[in-house]
């Protein structure tokens, strides 16, 4: 429970990890506050110990083992044994044997963007240790295939590798820091050379049907930020675009789009837009939040992390969805660094 306990014990909400008959193994210091009891005291309750009329949470969990997935509740009313009850939006998550139920109190006000800070560093250290170890052997395994491929296209594939392993490792790097102050190397960035990009190494890994098409304003100033974050975002976010075209029938078409937007602060916009079935109604207000997700095998970090990227990068990210359409869009300032 390792990755858990890293990112979820700074985190200013209440999350429980318990074994699958529902006997608490692990509560952060947010629910150990909330419940009115340390850790020590909890160790070993079960979930009816802890909460009275606890119908509601014993459906989620219904819910949750029938369908093998994260699953989500708004306006549950639940109720801490000595407590009065409280309105909370709750999700009930899966993470190495264990279940995880996450309580966001509906009286707990946070910035969207501010969600994730408390536990950044945290989720940082962890990600660059997760992506360093495999580096050097997909290196060494690219500098063994580059003997044998000749052809142009399988080098400039090999290419793509090397420069993506060098791009990771920069990028671990800063990860290790993300959440402290951050670095004060910037680098001027062309938003359209990080969107081929990322487009590049994405479509690298998707079935020929995903379609994308690309309309680039030319005009647009360079910004100020760091490129090897901005790319990882956008990379997330064409990836999720591209998930939510999987399975589905007739065009599946991802849009890469830049256009000034006068009259603001942030007038730099870049936006990625799918085809797809669109975002879930209930999870549109909370998809930048952890934990939160529709994937049968997510943990709901991916957008929290893309939306504390964009953060730093004193822009914000927005998101509309319908059936048929889900438009992310990033607004960027032009010449704004990073936040000190």
């Amino acid at each position: 429970m390792t990755e858990i306990v890293q990112i979820a014990d700074d985190l200013p909400f209440p999350v429980l990890m318990f074994s699958d008959d529902l006997i608490l193994s692990w509560v952060n210091h947010a629910g150990q506050i909330w419940l009115g009891k340390s850790g020590k005291s909890l160790d070993g309750k079960s979930l009816s110990d802890m909460f009275t009329d606890d119908g509601a949470l014993m459906a989620l969990l219904g819910k949750f083992r029938s369908y093998g997935n994260t699953v989500n509740s708004h306006d549950m009313v639940v109720r801490p044994r000595g407590r009065d009850e409280e309105k909370c939006d709750v999700s009930a998550f899966a993470h190495e044997g264990a279940i995880g139920i996450c309580f966001r109190p509906q009286g707990l006000q946070t910035q969207k963007e501010d969600v994730f800070d408390a536990g950044a560093s945290a989720l940082g250290r962890l990600l660059a240790h997760e992506v360093k170890n495999p580096l050097a052997g997909i290196q060494g395994a690219a500098q063994l295939l580059r003997d044998d491929v000749h052809t142009e296209e399988g080098l400039s594939l090999l290419d793509l590798i090397a420069a993506e392993i060098d791009r990771i490792s920069r990028l671990a790097d800063r990860m290790e820091r993300l959440g402290d102050a951050p670095p004060s190397e910037l680098t001027t960035v062309n938003v359209h050379e990080v969107l081929r990009h990322a487009r590049k190494v994405i479509q690298s890994g998707l079935p020929g049907d995903i379609v994308f098409k690309e309309n680039y304003d030319p005009s647009l100033p360079m910004i100020t930020g760091h490129e090897d974050s901005l790319t990882q975002a956008l990379m997330n976010l064409i990836k999720n675009a591209s998930e939510a075209l999987l399975g589905g029938k007739g065009l599946k078409q991802i849009a890469l789009e830049t256009s000034y937007r006068s009259g603001g602060a942030l007038p730099i916009e870049i936006r990625i837009i799918d085809n797809g079935a669109g975002i879930p109604e209930h999870l549109r207000d909370k998809i930048f939040h952890p934990f939160i997700t529709d994937k049968p095998k997510g943990q709901g970090l991916g957008l929290a992390l893309v939306s504390k990227v964009i953060a730093a990068h004193d822009g914000l990210i927005e998101v509309r969805s319908r059936p048929g359409e889900t438009i992310f869009s990033i607004l960027l300032p032009i010449t704004e660094g990073l936040k000190s």
